[in-house]
């Protein structure tokens, strides 16, 4: 008589082998989409850091420079206020850091609408340099 099929062990090691590696797999898969969410948090600083360089240097000043919450108004910046997006993944807020008519500091933070211990920072110190961070679950610098 001729026997075929697996035995009650042999399915047991394959079912604990997928166990293990979807154990390992699914955290690296979830940072992988934090990580390419955080894209999108990087491209709009990047649009709002090149709309503020532009009002400093049109007004030597940024005392007057919002960025309004969900449901607030515009933003007096020239791009669109990205806290307007209804289906946003990050809030952002803005920080004058004491910038006056020769120095600017500011700082521009995306936070993570669902999870508050994820974000994207960018601090400018001085006129010559600035840096981003990001907290340690995007693998970034932390300040």
């Amino acid at each position: 008589m001729l026997k075929r099929g697996f035995t009650l062990l042999e399915v047991l090691i394959v079912v604990i082998i997928i166990g293990i590696l979807a154990a390992i797999a699914l955290p690296q898969y979830t940072n992988t989409i934090e990580r390419s969410k955080a894209g999108e948090a990087m491209a709009n600083i990047g649009a709002l850091r090149q709309s503020v360089d532009r009002y400093w240097y049109q007004n030597s000043e940024l005392s007057d420079v919002s960025l309004p919450p969900y449901g607030g108004g515009d933003t007096n910046l020239d791009v669109n206020n990205p806290n307007k997006q209804e289906k946003r993944l990050y809030d952002y807020t803005f920080a004058n850091d004491g910038t006056d008519a020769t120095t600017r500091k500011y700082t521009i933070k995306a936070t993570r609408t669902i999870d508050t211990n994820t974000y994207v920072e960018w601090v400018q110190a001085n006129n010559e340099s600035g840096q981003f961070y990001k907290s340690s679950n995007l693998g970034g610098p932390t300040p």
